[in-house]
């Protein structure tokens, strides 16, 4: 008997609790927080990945016109070609395959945040609201019906939608700010700088020399000049050979990194989601 006036009291906490929950989901679908924060947080991991396809792409354009330039040396009248486009090859096949994945990111990252905002409309959340409405008075005018919990699965599954596509876009940028952010803007200033010398390599590219004839004296000059030149052309292309090497290495990390951002996170958010969906789905309320 003493247990008794206990159950109705802990009915009624779990009831008025429910509500609360209910009420702040409503407001929180009115207020747009959840929303804003998504795409102000998303915005910049889009433009970093807009400007990262751009760098693929310039990087790609440039190894291509490079790919033609031949640096010729003539040491002792001897003519030695040395193409550039093997040294390059490598990077250029990773690079045309870099760019479909992150391209594929852009537009993954886009989808987000179109998905996002399309869901911040008047027309969802009355939907919402009247769901919750129509839940709450269940609760409280028929708590022992069978109305309750059919309304329960509507109310669940509206909210799902409407903040699913948020909460996706903000795990996207949560884990891209905490773990990937630096290392993506570390391997883009690399890529840059390896077009650069790329581009420098082809401006500098010294013309053929020629044999000259002339005095004992002028010919051991044009022979020195020849040496120092194909010291300087062995140089350069060691060089190249490194900077590659470095570029190859940041788009393979970019490859991680698109890979985590564009599949990874964002698939893993929404089979999270969907499994918490079901179980609540599978609850008795």
């Amino acid at each position: 008997m003493s247990d008794s006036p206990r159950q109705p009291a802990s009915g009624l906490l779990r009831r008025l609790l429910a509500t609360l929950v209910v009420a702040l989901i409503v407001a929180t679908a009115w207020s747009g927080v959840l929303d804003t924060a998504a795409v102000d947080n998303t915005m910049p991991t889009f433009k970093r990945a807009l400007a990262t396809f751009a760098a693929a792409r310039a990087l790609n354009g440039v190894i291509s016109v490079a790919q033609g330039t031949e640096l010729a040396i003539q040491p002792v009248g001897v003519g030695v070609t040395l193409g550039v486009g093997q040294i390059l090859d490598p990077l250029n096949d990773l690079i045309e395959s870099f760019s479909w994945l992150a391209l594929l990111a852009c537009v993954s990252l886009g989808t987000q945040l179109l998905l996002a905002e399309a869901v911040v409309n008047d027309l969802f959340n009355a939907a919402l609201s009247a769901a919750a409405l129509l839940l709450v008075l269940a609760w409280w005018v028929v708590p022992s019906g069978r109305v309750a919990p059919v309304l329960l699965r509507a109310f669940t599954i509206l909210a799902f939608a409407r903040f699913l596509f948020a909460v996706v876009a903000l795990t996207t940028a949560w884990v891209d700010q905490t773990l990937l952010a630096e290392r993506q803007t570390e391997a883009l200033e690399r890529i840059e700088l390896t077009q650069t010398h790329i581009e420098t390599l082809q401006d500098q590219a010294p013309p053929p020399a020629t044999a000259t004839q002339g005095s004992l004296l002028e010919r051991f000059g044009d022979y020195l000049d020849e040496r120092r030149q194909a010291l300087d052309v062995e140089a350069r292309l060691n060089d190249l050979k490194d900077r590659v090497n470095g570029a190859i290495e940041e788009v393979i990390h970019l490859l991680v990194v698109f890979t985590v951002q564009t599949i990874l996170v964002p698939v893993g958010t929404l089979l999270a989601a969907y499994w918490g969906l079901l179980a609540l789905l599978r609850r008795r309320t």
